[in-house]
């Protein structure tokens, strides 16, 4: 893909995400620069997996924690894709990178706690995001490290429905294009 292509890509895929998270964003205060939308986004999954049978337990919350420490915005987004997400218009008022380290895992739990309402919003969202993804089948793809994070976290929960949970699961990774 020729540096244009690029560029513009970059412009159509964050416009598309702006405007999808919009609402959320107004309505949680919780308004991203590129760089935390592309970060927090790379975690959505997590919740999306989490909250496939509609109950959080235990080990999906021990997880949900492990994720809130791990996420940061300098450590995710290295130069180079900084300088890519740079010619997408960033929104005003963005948080610091560290109110959103603080804030993002308190918000994945939020949208795991209220998946009816945001299912498929973030699936959307995702699904645009995936766009991204410039060659979907190698491994250490975002595809490919979205099923495994979805898989572990559904793996090792303590589902009282793994057949529900499984079929849900599959439906919003088909849903997804990762299936």
């Amino acid at each position: 893909m020729d540096a244009q292509t690029e560029i513009l890509l970059v412009k159509e895929i964050f416009k598309e995400l702006r405007n999808l998270l919009k609402e959320y964003s107004t309505e949680r205060n919780f308004t991203m620069s590129n760089a935390q939308s592309f970060t927090f986004l790379s975690y959505v999954p997590n919740s999306l997996a989490i909250a496939s049978d509609r109950e959080i337990d235990n080990s999906e919350l021990n997880a949900l924690q492990n994720i809130a420490i791990a996420i940061n915005v300098d450590t995710m987004v290295n130069l180079d894709l900084m300088e890519m997400l740079a010619f997408a218009p960033e929104p005003d008022n963005v948080m610091s990178n560290q109110e959103f380290n603080i804030r993002a895992g308190a918000e994945l739990l939020f949208i795991a706690q209220n998946m009816d309402k945001y299912e498929k919003l973030f699936v959307q969202a995702v699904k645009t995001f995936l766009k991204f993804d410039k060659n979907p089948e190698s491994d250490g793809s975002l595809s490919k490290s979205f099923v495994t994070m979805m898989d572990s976290l559904t793996k090792n929960n303590r589902s009282k429905n793994k057949e529900e949970e499984t079929i849900k699961l599959n439906a919003i990774k088909k849903e997804l294009g990762l299936v």
